[in-house]
Protein backbone atom coordinates (compact mmCIF):
# COMPACT_ATOMS: atom_id res chain seq x y z
CA UNK A 1 0.00 0.00 0.00
CA UNK A 2 1.35 3.23 -1.15
CA UNK A 3 2.19 5.45 1.84
CA UNK A 4 0.37 8.61 2.47
CA UNK A 5 2.29 11.69 3.43
CA UNK A 6 0.23 14.11 5.62
CA UNK A 7 1.16 17.79 4.31
CA UNK A 8 0.61 21.23 5.76
CA UNK A 9 -1.35 23.46 3.47
CA UNK A 10 -1.99 26.05 5.92
CA UNK A 11 1.24 28.96 6.07
CA UNK A 12 1.79 29.24 9.89
CA UNK A 13 4.07 32.31 9.55
CA UNK A 14 1.18 33.99 8.12
CA UNK A 15 -1.13 35.46 10.56
CA UNK A 16 -4.49 36.69 10.24
CA UNK A 17 -6.67 38.79 12.93
CA UNK A 18 -10.08 38.53 13.87
CA UNK A 19 -10.78 42.71 15.65
CA UNK A 20 -13.05 43.35 17.71
CA UNK A 21 -13.52 46.08 21.01
CA UNK A 22 -16.07 45.51 23.46
CA UNK A 23 -19.24 47.78 24.12
CA UNK A 24 -18.92 46.89 27.69
CA UNK A 25 -16.10 49.12 29.52
CA UNK A 26 -16.46 45.72 32.15
CA UNK A 27 -16.32 43.15 29.68
CA UNK A 28 -13.84 43.41 27.64
CA UNK A 29 -12.96 40.08 26.57
CA UNK A 30 -16.53 39.46 24.60
CA UNK A 31 -15.13 37.42 21.94
CA UNK A 32 -12.78 34.24 22.83
CA UNK A 33 -11.02 30.97 21.06
CA UNK A 34 -14.04 28.73 21.47
CA UNK A 35 -11.36 26.42 22.78
CA UNK A 36 -11.40 28.03 25.99
CA UNK A 37 -15.05 26.85 26.39
CA UNK A 38 -14.86 23.43 25.60
CA UNK A 39 -18.07 21.80 28.10
CA UNK A 40 -17.30 19.52 31.44
CA UNK A 41 -19.79 17.46 29.79
CA UNK A 42 -17.68 16.23 27.15
CA UNK A 43 -14.06 16.88 29.02
CA UNK A 44 -15.71 13.70 30.88
CA UNK A 45 -17.05 11.58 28.31
CA UNK A 46 -14.59 8.47 28.55
CA UNK A 47 -12.54 7.19 25.42
CA UNK A 48 -14.78 4.07 25.51
CA UNK A 49 -18.19 2.78 26.44
CA UNK A 50 -18.40 2.39 30.18
CA UNK A 51 -14.21 3.13 30.39
CA UNK A 52 -14.39 -0.59 28.74
CA UNK A 53 -12.68 -0.76 25.29
CA UNK A 54 -14.17 -3.83 24.46
CA UNK A 55 -17.84 -5.90 25.45
CA UNK A 56 -18.06 -9.41 26.22
CA UNK A 57 -17.59 -9.76 22.41
CA UNK A 58 -14.57 -8.34 21.73
CA UNK A 59 -16.13 -5.75 19.92
CA UNK A 60 -14.64 -2.18 20.29
CA UNK A 61 -16.61 0.32 21.72
CA UNK A 62 -15.43 4.01 21.13
CA UNK A 63 -17.30 6.95 22.13
CA UNK A 64 -17.31 10.56 20.51
CA UNK A 65 -14.42 10.97 22.51
CA UNK A 66 -12.08 9.40 19.90
CA UNK A 67 -13.39 11.63 16.83
CA UNK A 68 -11.22 14.38 16.38
CA UNK A 69 -13.32 15.76 13.79
CA UNK A 70 -16.30 16.61 16.99
CA UNK A 71 -13.42 18.17 19.33
CA UNK A 72 -12.43 19.94 15.84
CA UNK A 73 -16.09 21.48 15.56
CA UNK A 74 -16.48 22.26 19.35
CA UNK A 75 -12.99 23.94 19.13
CA UNK A 76 -12.63 26.03 15.79
CA UNK A 77 -12.76 29.66 15.39
CA UNK A 78 -14.30 32.27 17.98
CA UNK A 79 -17.21 32.55 20.34
CA UNK A 80 -19.21 35.43 21.74
CA UNK A 81 -20.14 34.61 25.43
CA UNK A 82 -23.09 36.59 27.46
CA UNK A 83 -21.66 39.60 29.39
CA UNK A 84 -24.57 38.91 31.99
CA UNK A 85 -26.54 36.47 33.73
CA UNK A 86 -30.18 35.71 31.96
CA UNK A 87 -33.20 34.01 33.09
CA UNK A 88 -35.67 32.59 31.62
CA UNK A 89 -39.48 32.49 33.12
CA UNK A 90 -42.25 31.66 31.28
CA UNK A 91 -45.13 32.66 31.51
CA UNK A 92 -49.01 31.27 30.34
CA UNK A 93 -46.69 29.68 27.67
CA UNK A 94 -44.75 32.43 26.89
CA UNK A 95 -40.79 32.97 27.58
CA UNK A 96 -39.01 36.33 30.01
CA UNK A 97 -35.70 37.11 29.47
CA UNK A 98 -35.01 38.69 33.01
CA UNK A 99 -31.54 40.44 33.23
CA UNK A 100 -29.90 41.57 35.93
CA UNK A 101 -30.56 44.61 37.46
CA UNK A 102 -27.26 46.75 36.67
CA UNK A 103 -27.17 45.21 32.89
CA UNK A 104 -27.99 47.04 29.93
CA UNK A 105 -30.24 44.91 27.80
CA UNK A 106 -28.57 43.02 25.22
CA UNK A 107 -31.33 40.74 23.86
CA UNK A 108 -35.09 41.83 22.68
CA UNK A 109 -38.19 39.53 21.48
CA UNK A 110 -38.52 40.16 17.82
CA UNK A 111 -42.03 39.03 17.97
CA UNK A 112 -43.88 36.88 15.36
CA UNK A 113 -41.55 35.33 12.98
CA UNK A 114 -41.46 35.52 9.40
CA UNK A 115 -41.52 31.57 8.57
CA UNK A 116 -42.35 29.12 11.02
CA UNK A 117 -39.57 27.26 8.90
CA UNK A 118 -37.09 29.23 10.93
CA UNK A 119 -38.35 27.86 14.33
CA UNK A 120 -35.86 25.15 15.07
CA UNK A 121 -37.42 21.66 16.35
CA UNK A 122 -38.67 22.14 20.00
CA UNK A 123 -38.52 26.24 20.37
CA UNK A 124 -40.80 28.84 20.79
CA UNK A 125 -42.07 30.54 17.81
CA UNK A 126 -41.13 33.91 19.40
CA UNK A 127 -37.83 35.33 17.79
CA UNK A 128 -35.72 36.80 20.12
CA UNK A 129 -32.49 38.84 18.89
CA UNK A 130 -29.16 38.65 20.43
CA UNK A 131 -27.66 42.32 19.77
CA UNK A 132 -23.54 41.36 20.24
CA UNK A 133 -22.31 43.99 22.36
CA UNK A 134 -19.00 44.20 20.58
CA UNK A 135 -17.62 45.39 17.37
CA UNK A 136 -15.82 43.35 14.80
CA UNK A 137 -14.37 42.41 11.84
CA UNK A 138 -12.01 40.28 9.45
CA UNK A 139 -9.89 41.24 6.79
CA UNK A 140 -11.32 41.65 2.66
CA UNK A 141 -10.61 38.36 1.30
CA UNK A 142 -12.33 36.81 4.30
CA UNK A 143 -15.41 35.58 6.21
CA UNK A 144 -16.67 35.19 8.91
CA UNK A 145 -19.29 31.84 9.20
CA UNK A 146 -21.44 33.06 12.39
CA UNK A 147 -23.70 29.67 13.43
CA UNK A 148 -25.15 28.29 16.67
CA UNK A 149 -21.94 27.29 19.01
CA UNK A 150 -21.32 23.45 16.98
CA UNK A 151 -22.49 20.53 18.47
CA UNK A 152 -23.95 22.68 21.61
CA UNK A 153 -26.89 20.77 21.95
CA UNK A 154 -27.10 21.09 25.35
CA UNK A 155 -27.55 25.30 25.10
CA UNK A 156 -31.52 26.25 26.28
CA UNK A 157 -31.39 28.22 22.76
CA UNK A 158 -30.39 28.28 19.29
CA UNK A 159 -28.65 30.65 17.21
CA UNK A 160 -29.44 31.15 13.33
CA UNK A 161 -26.83 31.29 11.07
CA UNK A 162 -25.63 33.77 8.44
CA UNK A 163 -21.97 34.99 6.58
CA UNK A 164 -20.10 37.93 7.05
CA UNK A 165 -17.55 39.22 4.62
CA UNK A 166 -14.42 40.87 5.20
CA UNK A 167 -14.52 44.53 5.63
CA UNK A 168 -17.36 45.14 6.98
CA UNK A 169 -17.36 45.98 10.45
CA UNK A 170 -20.34 44.13 12.67
CA UNK A 171 -21.88 46.97 15.10
CA UNK A 172 -22.74 46.31 18.71
CA UNK A 173 -26.54 47.02 17.65
CA UNK A 174 -26.68 44.91 15.20
CA UNK A 175 -29.78 42.14 15.11
CA UNK A 176 -28.69 37.93 16.16
CA UNK A 177 -32.18 36.12 15.77
CA UNK A 178 -32.14 33.25 18.28
CA UNK A 179 -35.01 30.68 19.46
CA UNK A 180 -35.59 29.58 23.15
CA UNK A 181 -36.35 25.75 23.88
CA UNK A 182 -39.71 24.78 25.18
CA UNK A 183 -39.99 24.03 29.02
CA UNK A 184 -36.82 25.80 29.83
CA UNK A 185 -36.66 27.97 32.74
CA UNK A 186 -33.84 29.33 34.73
CA UNK A 187 -30.28 30.66 34.60
CA UNK A 188 -28.05 31.39 31.43
CA UNK A 189 -24.50 31.96 33.34
CA UNK A 190 -22.55 34.69 32.30
CA UNK A 191 -19.65 33.67 30.08
CA UNK A 192 -21.93 31.21 27.95
CA UNK A 193 -20.79 30.97 24.41
CA UNK A 194 -24.19 32.35 21.82
CA UNK A 195 -22.63 32.36 18.88
CA UNK A 196 -19.28 30.76 17.31
CA UNK A 197 -17.28 32.65 14.90
CA UNK A 198 -15.13 30.95 11.97
CA UNK A 199 -13.01 33.01 9.67
CA UNK A 200 -12.48 31.22 6.63
CA UNK A 201 -11.07 32.54 3.57
CA UNK A 202 -13.30 33.25 0.09
CA UNK A 203 -12.24 31.05 -2.72
CA UNK A 204 -13.78 30.24 -5.70
CA UNK A 205 -14.78 26.04 -5.63
CA UNK A 206 -16.23 24.15 -8.42
CA UNK A 207 -17.43 20.00 -7.69
CA UNK A 208 -16.95 17.27 -10.07
CA UNK A 209 -17.40 13.47 -10.14
CA UNK A 210 -14.31 12.04 -9.88
CA UNK A 211 -14.05 7.87 -10.51
CA UNK A 212 -11.81 5.97 -8.21
CA UNK A 213 -12.81 8.25 -5.08
CA UNK A 214 -14.87 4.90 -3.91
CA UNK A 215 -11.53 3.07 -4.06
CA UNK A 216 -9.50 5.22 -2.10
CA UNK A 217 -12.79 5.83 0.58
CA UNK A 218 -12.84 2.00 0.97
CA UNK A 219 -8.77 2.00 1.50
CA UNK A 220 -8.60 4.61 3.87
CA UNK A 221 -11.76 3.02 5.78
CA UNK A 222 -9.66 0.20 5.99
CA UNK A 223 -6.76 1.40 6.86
CA UNK A 224 -8.28 2.88 9.42
CA UNK A 225 -9.91 -0.15 11.35
CA UNK A 226 -6.69 -1.54 11.05
CA UNK A 227 -5.25 0.24 14.42
CA UNK A 228 -7.90 0.56 17.65
CA UNK A 229 -7.66 4.68 17.23
CA UNK A 230 -5.57 7.72 15.74
CA UNK A 231 -4.96 7.02 12.22
CA UNK A 232 -6.82 9.51 10.72
CA UNK A 233 -5.25 12.47 13.29
CA UNK A 234 -1.48 11.09 12.47
CA UNK A 235 -2.42 10.77 8.76
CA UNK A 236 -4.25 13.57 7.89
CA UNK A 237 -5.39 15.78 10.82
CA UNK A 238 -3.94 19.17 10.90
CA UNK A 239 -3.28 21.62 13.82
CA UNK A 240 -5.87 24.67 14.01
CA UNK A 241 -4.52 27.97 15.95
CA UNK A 242 -7.19 30.10 16.89
CA UNK A 243 -5.56 32.47 19.56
Amino acid sequence: MKKIIKKNIFNKKEKRILSYESNIETYLNPIIPAKRVIPDWYKKIPQWLDNKMFNDNFTIRPTVKLCVPFLDALSIGYVITLPFDLYIKENDGVPTIIWPSNAERFSDPRGEVANEKLVPTGHYSIEFLWHPWAAYTVPKGYSILFTHPLNRNDLPFTTLSGVIDGGLVMSPQGNIPFYLKKGFTGLIEQGTPIAQLIPFRQENWNSKEIKGLLKIGKMHYDSSNSVFRGWYKKTFWTKKEYN
